[in-house]
Order: C-alpha cells, then sequence, then structure tokens
C-alpha cells in the first residue's frame, strides 16, 4: 500500500514481508515491546509499564512451551518480550525516582 499515488510491486512486496513477520511472532511480546516503549516515553506511566512486564512475562512462558514441530504456532517475539520488560521496568525505575526526589522537596 503506498502512501502516495499508486502502489507499485516493491509496496506490496514490503507489505507482504511486514505481515509474515507479524504472524510469525508472539503477539503478547510485540504488545509488551509496544507498552514498554510508550511507558518509558510517559516516564513510567504505572497502566503502561506494569502491563507490559506482565505481558512479557506471559510472552516468555508461552515461548517457552511453544512445539517446534506445530505449524500454527508463533516461535519468535523472545526479544521483543525482553526488551518490552526491560524499557517497564526502567520507566517504572525513572518514576519512583522522579516521585522520591519530587516528594522530597514537598
Amino acid at each position: 500500500m503506498a502512501l502516495f499515488g499508486r502502489p507499485s510491486e516493491r509496496d506490496e512486496q514490503k507489505a507482504q514481508a511486514y505481515a509474515r513477520w507479524m504472524q510469525r511472532r508472539n503477539p503478547f511480546a510485540i504488545t509488551s515491546m509496544v507498552l514498554g516503549v510508550f511507558s518509558l516515553i510517559e516516564l513510567g506511566v504505572l497502566f503502561l509499564g506494569v502491563p507490559g512486564i506482565i505481558l512479557g512475562i506471559v510472552a516468555l512462558r508461552q515461548l517457552a512451551r511453544v512445539d517446534p514441530n506445530d505449524p500454527n504456532a508463533k516461535p519468535r517475539g523472545h526479544r521483543l518480550a525482553w526488551g518490552g520488560i526491560t524499557l517497564s521496568f526502567i520507566s517504572l525505575i525513572f518514576a519512583a525516582i522522579l516521585y522520591l526526589q519530587r516528594r522530597g522537596h514537598a
């Protein structure tokens, strides 16, 4: 799908490659990474950081149980899950530091 003009053959190939990439990843791992990035941008908003960690852990548990012979399994996403957990954890640390500094000055 082209942003401007008509879609080219190359645009269609890119779209199909992205679709295949997404289909092979664990959806909880992708969600964990997205929440981790947004949580870091917002500096530790609890309603983004905590679910990012929880969904990352859920994804890692699911990925540990994947049967490599199952054609419907989504065997990838370990790095996304760890990235989401890490970013969410860092953002929560930033939030705690900012909260404690502000509370100490009040």
